[in-house]
């Protein structure tokens, strides 16, 4: 039964990812996804329902659009067999459960901010609004931490960015940060946030450097753009302590006092 229900997450997380990218895609103009048929940016010719089979299709029409021939952008790709993925490693611990569809919902959500992020540099407010409520109404209950756990989260990730981005001026990271600190904050509480934290530093560190790099050697410099944005690294890091978190931390502490 549980295999049953793991290829249907898997299956139901490509079809949710494809409606994930069109949110992407559209993010200027969101009301077009109620009467906007999806078509061809090239060539804006409407797409059939074969056409948009989500990862299958770009695959059977080896990225390019059926109608002009213009390449499909890897994004649609990536995006839906990521969010497919997602819903069968969170399956795998938490089970078909409420605690399950409230952090699907979240991390929905938190999806469509990594990417549009790392497009854009920037992160739709209203989004990252939507998931700090999510998680502060539901973080505590769903992860099984006390209140003031929750709230001194909140503070190790949102509190330690705010000094960052006003001791900066926003020159290291932009104030949208602070928002998804507070959300990893609230999602894991004290003291896994503090894990995550650091596991979003030492992460950001390790690919700015390979950024680094690259923006030095690389025969394609003008792909690259001036800097990297932090909140996918935040949120990456938010996934990885809510699963593993606690287990590393209760080792860490372990350890500490053996």
């Amino acid at each position: 039964m549980d295999a049953y229900y793991l290829i249907f997450l898997f299956i139901l997380g490509l079809a949710i990812g494809s409606f994930l990218n069109v949110v992407i895609f559209r993010m200027d103009e969101l009301k077009t996804i109620l009467y906007d048929r999806s078509h061809c940016p090239s060539c804006k010719k409407i797409l059939k329902w074969y056409d948009l089979i989500p990862f299958l299709s770009f695959v059977m029409l080896r990225a390019k659009c059926r109608y002009c021939g213009k390449g499909i952008s890897y994004q649609y790709p990536i995006v839906e067999l990521c969010t497919g993925l997602l819903f069968a490693f969170l399956f795998l611990f938490f089970g078909i459960s409420w605690t399950l569809v409230v952090y699907l919902i979240i991390f929905c959500i938190l999806i469509v901010v990594f990417v549009y992020d790392l497009k854009t540099q920037t992160v739709p407010e209203i989004f990252v609004w939507i998931a700090l409520i999510l998680s502060a109404a539901f973080g505590w209950y769903f992860g099984h931490f006390s209140f003031i756990e929750m709230i001194l989260g909140g503070l190790v990730g949102g509190g330690f960015l705010a000094i960052l981005v006003l001791a900066s001026k926003e020159k290291w990271m932009g104030a949208g940060d602070i928002k998804i600190g507070l959300i990893l904050g609230f999602l894991l509480g004290y003291p896994n946030a503090l894990f995550a934290m650091f596991s979003a530093f030492v992460l950001g560190s390790l690919v700015g450097l390979l950024y680094v790099y690259l923006k030095n050697k690389s025969i394609k410099r003008e792909y690259l753009k001036e800097s990297l944005p932090f909140a996918p690294f935040l949120i990456f890091a938010t996934l990885i302590g809510l699963v593993y978190g606690p287990q590393i931390v209760a080792w860490y502490l372990g350890g500490m006092y053996y």
